[in-house]
């Protein structure tokens, strides 16, 4: 499971991140938010972040289980759990349109497969 999970988060890691570098307008804007410059700084910067994690989780696809490797499993499933919690905030509050809540299930579903991984 653990492999799994590794593989396709870092893979949606990385789309994310070139999205974020090179068409980050297009990001908020599938979520029915304007965008601007300052939004758009933003969301580039963080492009980076996804990097990181997508190299994190594809070259550590393969560790054994270990306390390391739960921590890696809780600390994703923090970050894809909490970003789905902004998503429906977001949309519960009227600032993005029902897309989101797309992108929420998705990350919910990265969230609970890192869950499950954590288990030893």
């Amino acid at each position: 499971m653990f492999r799994f999970a590794c593989s396709v988060t870092a893979l949606v890691c990385a789309v994310l991140f070139v999205i974020f570098l090179l068409v980050p307008g297009s990001y908020s804007g599938t979520y029915g938010v304007p965008t601007n410059a300052s939004a758009e700084f933003v969301t580039r910067r963080a492009s980076g972040l996804f990097l990181g994690l997508a190299v994190l989780l594809w070259m550590g696809r393969d560790a054994p289980d270990s306390p390391l490797r739960r921590a890696v499993c809780y600390g994703v499933f923090a970050i894809f759990a909490g970003i789905a919690a902004t998503g429906c905030y977001e949309y519960a509050r009227g600032f993005a349109n029902g897309v989101i809540l797309i992108a929420a299930l998705g990350e919910l579903v990265l969230a609970g497969l890192f869950l499950r991984a954590a288990r030893p």
